[in-house]
């Protein structure tokens, strides 16, 4: 005969039970006694509330270590996922988009006549148009690393914009007037200093469109 107690653990309880079976003398389960009327119905009753009791303990177990799996494989991307602008602190809060592109046309055509200024103004505004190395935004552009010069140095955050520089006045006029898709440079997001820098090797490939000041400009089109 096989016994178990009701105050047993869940655990001890669950084998007892699978350990019950059907005795060929009898028509019924042989429990701790042979029950018969009221007190079989009642036995048969705990058996029911304990057999819904596990049924619901156990998959509520399962379920939180499911949640708990989940929840760590949903945890927040690596830094690798962000884009590359994220990782730079060049991201100024002093300057507006006006004034942050004005900056870089004067630092970039510094020394040049006001068309060198207009010319790389329309650098920006074209790169911005076809997203050429470009996310569509002002700081989106010129921020780009290694992308303009004044910014892999500088902290636009560091440097105040003078109303009163004839310079940077110019240069605010300059980005002003690309706003209406006047082509200035035919169409060039690429351009350098040969007088400053090296020839970049992009220059070899790409076809050279204009040379205003000591600039020579380039389209996307390959030679």
């Amino acid at each position: 005969m096989h016994t178990f107690s009701l105050n047993s653990s869940p655990t001890l309880f669950a084998k007892n039970l699978n350990s019950i079976h059907e005795d060929e003398s009898c028509n019924y389960p042989i429990f701790l006694h042979q029950p018969t009327g009221k007190s079989q119905r009642f036995s048969l009753f705990l058996i029911t509330c304990c057999l819904i009791v596990l049924g619901v303990l156990i998959p509520l177990n399962s379920g939180n270590k499911e949640t708990a799996h989940y929840a760590l494989a949903a945890s927040p991307q690596t830094s690798s996922s962000i884009h590359p602008l994220q990782h730079s602190t060049l991201e100024p809060m002093r300057h507006d988009d006006d004034t942050l592109a004005a900056l870089t046309i004067y630092f970039e055509a510094k020394g040049e006549s006001f068309a060198g200024k207009l010319a790389v103004a329309a650098v920006i505004r074209n790169r911005m148009i076809h997203h050429f190395h470009s996310d569509g935004t002002v700081r989106g552009t010129v921020l780009r690393p290694k992308q303009f010069e004044p910014w892999i140095t500088r902290n636009p955050d560091d440097i105040p914009f003078n109303p009163s520089n004839t310079k940077m006045q110019e240069s605010l006029m300059a980005w002003k007037l690309v706003q209406d898709g006047r082509k200035v440079v035919n169409g060039a997001v690429l351009f350098y200093n040969p007088d400053i820098v090296k020839s970049p090797r992009w220059a070899q490939v790409h076809r050279k469109v204009a040379k205003i000041g000591g600039h020579e400009f380039f389209h996307t089109e390959r030679i």
